[in-house]
Order: C-alpha cells, then sequence, then structure tokens
C-alpha cells in the first residue's frame, strides 16, 4: 500500500533539496560579484518556497531584477502559510545541505558569519522535466532576491521570523 506522502517523498527528496539550494546560493554569489554568499539562515526560506507549486510557478516566471517584488505584486498568498512551511521543511533542508556539503556543491566560508558559498561553478545536472526546471528557476530567483534584499526586508515582506 502507498502512502499518502509517497508523491512527496519522491520530489522532494534530499538530493533536488540539495541542488536547489546550490541554485540559490550560485545566483546570489553570482549577483554579489562573487564577494560574498548567502546567510545561513535565509537558506531556510529556499525550499519552502520552490516546493510549494503555485509559488514556483509563480517566481520561475519572473524576471530580475526585482522577480521577488514582481511575484509579491502578482501573488500576494506568496507569505501564507511560510513561515509553517518553513518550520516544517526544516529537517529537509538540513539533510539537502548535508548532502550539498559531503558533495561540495555547498562550503561555508571561513569568516565568522559562516556565509554559504557555491562550491562548483555550473550546474550538477541539466533536467529535462519541465516540473524540476520550474523548481530550479524559481531557486535562481530566490537567490537573486538573497543578493537584492537584506535578511530584515526578506524577514518583513515574506512576514517570517528566524
Amino acid at each position: 500500500m502507498i502512502d499518502i506522502l509517497f508523491e512527496q517523498r519522491i520530489i522532494q527528496n534530499p538530493v533536488l533539496a540539495a541542488e536547489c539550494l546550490w541554485h540559490s546560493v550560485h545566483e546570489a554569489h553570482e549577483a554579489y560579484g562573487r564577494a560574498d554568499g548567502v546567510s545561513f539562515p535565509l537558506i531556510f526560506i529556499v525550499l519552502p518556497l520552490v516546493f510549494h507549486k503555485q509559488t514556483a510557478k509563480c517566481l520561475a516566471g519572473k524576471t530580475q531584477p526585482g522577480a521577488l517584488y514582481k511575484a509579491l505584486a502578482d501573488d500576494r498568498e506568496i507569505p501564507i502559510g511560510l513561515q509553517s512551511r518553513m518550520q516544517s521543511m526544516a529537517d529537509r533542508t538540513l539533510q539537502g545541505l548535508s548532502l550539498a556539503f559531503d558533495s561540495m556543491l555547498l562550503y561555508a566560508d571561513s569568516n565568522p558569519d559562516r556565509h554559504l558559498v557555491p562550491g562548483r561553478k555550473t550546474p550538477p545536472v541539466i533536467h529535462v522535466s519541465e516540473e524540476v526546471k520550474t523548481i530550479l528557476n524559481a531557486a535562481k530567483r530566490v537567490g537573486q532576491a538573497f543578493a537584492e534584499m537584506s535578511p530584515v526586508q526578506l524577514s518583513t515582506h515574506m512576514k517570517i521570523q528566524f
């Protein structure tokens, strides 16, 4: 018998999570001119946004700069439930981070802030599935938002707390 969360566990797996985290960190790192990374607490925003179908579609279709602002203008429901999704997906985020560190997709830099930086310059896999492409494009937009907005702005606009 297949349990009700079978599809969710297959799609939202740690390998795809690690790849999403890498895409977000890579985009932010590039936007910073390769001089800075993503603050550790911010990484917990990525998966709840990109593994949420409606939000991922909305974000993936936006262009920079201001992709997150544009998505919020189009869909005011994006922040609804984000805090609880962040909390419930914290384990999945940590599993994805663990895999990303083990596979050298991501590193924690040596400064006291422990920003996350990409360990490689190119994506680890090229996907053909449109659903996965949408998720990864949304992850890129989240990374761009990390570079465009301060943590305080992100917390305020997304109605979340760390």
